[in-house]
């Protein structure tokens, strides 16, 4: 059976989840292509069911709904839809790690997307998502992450809570800072960044322990929030 009209009760079901209401109220989020499908069955995530062009062939031994090209469209934010779509529930990994990345109020989804990445290629793989953040499970920041929210634990929390309790360094990017030079020997670190133009919140800054500045000998006035970070990460990785 092919569902052939966007008004489908299901399909109408998961047009939702393109909205970030929509996704928290179901707690399952979209993801697209053959790539993230691949990556999310690998690391164990849930996925609920896929959706394919009739027109498609693809392998996955998986709940499939097959769809017209109108209706993939429908469901998805991109120009040319990659022709898989999947549903997949909202669940966070239980992950251990002394290497912690805190986002305090970051806009930009491809920036988050970007962030999530470079933190997981430097094993900062327990990634704490502040109030005022973008919705880390946006179809842009899932792009931009290329499969990474599977590798990571993504957790919504209340930042000041968590780093009062941080039994660690906690550092941030602060232009009164001193110089990213050494090390920090501490097992466990906590990277905070902060929103792009405001940097991190004053309430945050007050809790970090250890403030840096990225020197940068050109004449650029700052760096993008994701550079910085990925700057950072290399810096204080295990």
């Amino acid at each position: 059976m092919v569902i052939t009209s966007k008004d489908n009760k299901r399909i109408k079901e998961i047009r939702k989840l393109l909205t970030k209401k929509g996704r928290t109220k179901a707690q399952q989020f979209l993801i697209e292509g053959e790539h993230l499908i691949e990556e999310a069955i690998q690391f164990g995530a849930h996925i609920e069911e896929i959706f394919v062009l009739e027109t498609d062939t693809f392998n996955f031994d998986l709940k499939t709904t097959v769809v017209t090209k109108d209706v993939m469209s429908s469901l998805s934010k991109l120009v040319t839809p990659p022709g898989i779509i999947a549903v997949v529930r909202m669940e966070t990994k239980s992950i251990e790690s002394d290497r912690v990345l805190a986002i305090d109020g970051i806009q930009d989804p491809g920036n988050l997307g970007t962030l999530i990445r470079t933190a997981d290629a430097f094993n900062f793989k327990r990634i704490l998502i502040g109030k005022n953040t973008v919705d880390p499970y946006s179809d842009k920041v899932l792009r931009s992450s290329q499969g990474s929210h599977f590798h990571v634990s993504l957790e919504d929390v209340d930042l000041i809570e968590v780093m009062q309790n941080f039994n660690g360094t906690i550092l941030t990017t602060d232009l009164s800072g001193q110089s990213l030079t050494d090390k920090i020997t501490d097992e466990k670190i906590m990277i905070v960044l902060g929103n792009e133009g405001q940097g991190v919140s004053q309430e945050v800054l007050e809790h970090a322990n250890y403030k840096v500045k990225i020197d940068m000998p050109g004449d650029a006035e700052s760096l993008n929030v994701a550079v910085a970070g990925g700057i950072l990460m290399h810096q204080y990785s295990l």
